[in-house]
């Protein structure tokens, strides 16, 4: 008997894109609940972990978008073909991580508009650049994928992960990827994969990011 699924998350793509990508490409059917701004305090001691998204999956429940990625990952043949293999994936997504301490989360949050002005200075300046330098360098360097793909020949969650986080930084800068070149072309091959295509052109986003 196939499992049953429940993704529950915010209506926006934010960190439960990257599940969306999965199961998209997988062709793997799911309940994609949606709670909206008004329910969210009160829904909000009920989860995991006091955050969204989290998957029920045949009555249980797993929090941490991560978390939730990298066990559809491992279900769906998606995270790696052998033991290094998966780390080096677990390890492109977990860059992102190095990101948001890095002064994105902080920035992202500031009320203060001056504050804001400087601490975006400083990430879209120094902080984002050397985190995109490293992921380019790492699609440059997987001859084996022909600069295609992060790890191996065949698409991995990092590769979805790191595609939906760059579409969610083009929503604030769309110029961000116009000196990386593999990084832009990865982001439109992994749009352009069988089911991910289709999710993203029937996908309803009542919040921007």
């Amino acid at each position: 008997m196939d499992s049953v699924y429940k993704l529950v998350h915010f209506p926006l793509k934010g960190h439960g894109e990257t599940v969306r990508f999965i199961f998209a490409y997988v062709g793997v059917e799911y309940e994609d609940y949606r709670v909206k701004r008004e329910d969210w305090p009160n829904l909000k001691n009920s989860t995991p972990f006091r955050s969204l998204p989290y998957l029920e999956v045949d009555g249980q429940v797993i929090g941490q978008s991560l978390a939730i990625s990298r066990f559809l990952a491992r279900r769906f043949h998606l995270a790696g073909g052998d033991e290094l293999e998966q780390a080096r994936v677990d390890a492109v997504a977990d860059c992102w991580n190095d990101v948001r301490h890095g002064g994105f989360a902080i920035w992202f949050r500031e009320q203060d508009q001056e504050k804001k002005a400087k601490l975006g200075e400083e990430f879209f300046g120094k902080t984002l650049p050397e985190c995109l330098d490293v992921l380019e360098k790492l699609l440059m360097a997987n001859t084996v994928g022909k600069h295609e793909l992060f790890v191996g020949c065949d698409p991995t969650w990092a590769d979805f992960h790191i595609a939906v986080l760059m579409d969610s930084l083009q929503d604030l800068e769309p110029r961000v990827l116009e000196k990386y070149p593999l990084l832009s072309a990865h982001k439109s091959r992994v749009e352009d994969l069988k089911g991910i295509k289709d999710w993203i052109a029937k996908r309803h986003i009542t919040w921007s990011t």
